[in-house]
């Protein structure tokens, strides 16, 4: 088989920790190509990538290095030149981190997008990633049958149970957060959970909202009054390699109506994730914190291009969101939907890059057979072995 990889936004840690693994799985029986600019603004493969490789001489690299390169991330201005040469490359799979979404679309073969695991409250490397149709197709599920079902109910039943403790918390630990966070008690919380805006980060591009995060504060200051009240977190990697200052200006010009609270809360524990609990509503984009709404039972408002599953009861505009959040009516998604879909992301689609047992053969078989119950007994078996190292 002929794997190509498209790569025009991969980062460093990206490329040591999920693609060159994969990479080199692949290559251990397969034509592997990789199409891919070089560096710029955190992305791109340059000597210290092909140098890791160096022992894979197999692997045809072939390296965008014209003054359009930069645009291969977003919107490549060489569009045509570029399927053109995949459709002559001819590959019967691609797997693409890209946010390009257009350019790849029009690639031949089984095309699948590397996209971040992560689903909170679960524990498991930062390595593990999906494979899926489009970056950020959040929460899908597929139509199985009953016994499939009553499996997948099986096989979650110990997690599930484990985390029942952060499913059901104390008043008091309630109390004990509220008056840590120091949230009003008059008006509805709402919690919202900036994404990464890191320079490497192009997928921002695809965001409904205003860019970057100050703005989005502004923008939803103007369209949200003072009858509620925004819990904002920052994203963990913004608070680590991004200037901030702008956007805890911004929160502080709109005094009592807001506040942007630490990452963790005096005991470490996760602060979005305890206002993903105890808000009365949240607001995502393209973020994973979704999964931790869905665990919740927290309604949300979610604004996206790409598909959101049903069962998460996802509101899609403010003018629908917030009349029911004032009103105590909005639809979350129901516990029993959210414990199927943490089952199935365990047992199908979580893939960990660096499994010691991973196969050319399974990987491929993940993308002819993006539904595959076989899979499942193992799957649950390796998060079980990761989550506890992870504890």
């Amino acid at each position: 088989m002929k794997i190509l990889f498209y790569l025009p936004v991969i980062t460093p840690w990206w490329f040591d920790h999920i693609v060159e693994p994969i990479i080199r799985c692949m290559a251990s029986s397969h034509e592997v190509h990789v199409l891919v600019p070089v560096p710029w603004r955190g992305t791109g493969i340059g000597n210290r990538e092909l140098a890791a490789c160096a022992d894979l001489p197999q692997i045809a690299w072939h390296i965008a290095d014209d003054e359009n390169h930069p645009t291969m991330r977003t919107d490549a201005v060489e569009r045509a030149g570029i399927v053109e040469f995949v459709r002559n490359l001819a590959p019967d799979y691609v797997l693409s981190r890209s946010a390009d979404c257009n350019t790849v679309r029009e690639f031949p073969g089984v095309v699948r997008y590397m996209a971040e695991g992560g689903a909170s409250p679960l524990s498991f490397p930062p390595s593990w990633i999906v494979l899926q149709e489009q970056p950020f197709d959040h929460g899908l599920l597929p139509d199985l049958g009953t016994a499939e079902w009553a499996e997948l109910d099986r096989l979650i039943a110990p997690v599930w149970n484990s985390l029942a403790c952060l499913a059901e918390p104390s008043r008091e630990m309630r109390n004990t957060f509220q008056k840590w966070a120091a949230l009003p008690t008059d008006r509805p919380i709402l919690a919202l959970p900036l994404e990464y805006e890191h320079q490497e980060n192009f997928f921002t591009k695809h965001r409904i909202g205003a860019v970057p995060n100050h703005r989005l504060i502004a923008e939803l200051a103007a369209s949200i009054d003072d009858s509620f009240f925004l819990a904002i977190t920052n994203h963990p990697l913004n608070e680590q390699h991004v200037d901030n200052s702008a956007l805890e200006a911004e929160v502080a010009l709109h005094g009592s109506r807001m506040k942007l609270l630490p990452r963790t809360d005096p005991t470490g524990q996760n602060t979005t994730m305890l206002l993903a609990r105890d808000a009365d509503g949240m607001m995502v984009g393209d973020s994973k914190v979704y999964s931790a709404a869905a665990f919740f039972g927290t309604p949300m408002l979610r604004r996206s291009r790409f598909k959101t599953g049903e069962w998460l009861n996802a509101y899609a505009d403010l003018a629908s969101f917030l009349p029911a959040v004032a009103q105590g009516s909005a639809i979350a998604a129901d516990r029993g939907d959210a414990r199927r879909w943490f089952a199935f992301h365990i047992a199908n689609s979580l893939l960990d890059p660096n499994d010691p047992d991973l196969s050319a053969a399974a990987l491929l078989g993940r993308l002819d057979n993006p539904v595959d119950p076989a899979r499942w007994e193992q799957s649950f078996a390796r998060f079980d072995a990761a989550s506890q190292v992870n504890r």
